[in-house]
């Protein structure tokens, strides 16, 4: 979903509605005009901050170059299960201490748990099985060249422009993944430009990058069903998909995602 010139991904709105259809089923059930609204809220601020707090500890080392980077939360960078813990502690404690919340305490834990994983599960199965698109691009020097290389590696495809904000702040972290990742192909995709304009963008940010195609149609867009930017996709040495991410990556979120697709391959990320 585009906001401007942002995009906006789907789990974190599928959170938020959860959210707020928790908040709902807590009014809805509240008894004695039990209010359960501090008690959500600061079951999902704990959840969040261990959840972000156990991401970043993982991936110390990643933030070396600016700790202030530990804070942007903007890269989706947190770890499900203590979050998970840390929340269900908090509303329990609330359970335990108040008995006039108990009741729409656990409607709204239950409504939240049900909505969220409901929603994800359905946006899961709605993806179809996809291959890597078989369009063949011209690179910036003007060279035709195909998305995969067929050599046995795995792919990723990051879809970018110029004029947007999130891809300006990842291109250096997926530039350094590809410079110290030789066994991993990573395709720059540029929507919609022209030579020009990429040439002269990446001059002047002294950026260095390998297979860096220009998709002026925006034929790979359509063939990912891509409609923000930036997005990457990660495929299996055969070519398949394995996840498309929509947002922006930090260095830690990005060896993340290598760990988690890629088990195989070690990602120097200064650690």
């Amino acid at each position: 979903m585009n906001v401007g010139p942002f995009s906006l991904p789907v789990p974190p709105l599928i959170f938020f509605i959860s959210v707020m259809v928790s908040l709902f089923a807590g009014w809805l059930f509240r008894r004695n005009r039990a209010n359960v609204d501090g008690a959500v809220f600061g079951s999902v601020l704990t959840g969040l901050v261990v959840a972000r707090l156990s991401f970043v500890l993982r991936y110390v080392p990643a933030y070396k170059d600016d700790w202030v980077k530990m804070l942007d939360f903007r890269d989706h960078g947190f770890d499900l299960v203590p979050g998970l813990v840390a929340g269900g502690c908090v509303a329990g404690w609330f359970f335990l201490r108040r008995r006039s919340m108990r009741i729409p305490l656990l409607a709204a834990v239950v409504a939240g748990a049900v909505v969220w994983s409901s929603a994800t599960v359905v946006v899961s199965l709605s993806r179809q099985p996809a291959n890597v698109p078989v369009v063949s691009l011209l690179n910036i020097d003007g060279v035709r060249q195909s998305l995969a290389k067929g050599d046995g590696r795995p792919t990723v495809v990051n879809l970018w422009a110029t004029w947007c904000p999130p891809c300006q702040a990842e291109m250096p972290v997926l530039a350094e993944a590809q410079a110290g990742t030789p066994n991993l192909h990573i395709v720059f995709v540029n929507q919609g430009e022209t030579r020009d304009v990429v040439s002269s963008y990446l001059d002047s940010h002294d950026l260095h990058i390998k297979n860096a195609l220009l998709d002026p149609g925006l034929a790979v867009a359509r063939a990912v069903s891509a409609t923000a930017y930036p997005t990457t996709l990660f495929y299996d040495a055969q070519g398949r998909l394995l996840s498309a991410h929509l947002g922006q990556f930090s260095r830690a979120s990005f060896a993340q995602a290598i760990e988690q697709f890629y088990p195989d391959i070690a990602l120097n990320t200064g650690q």
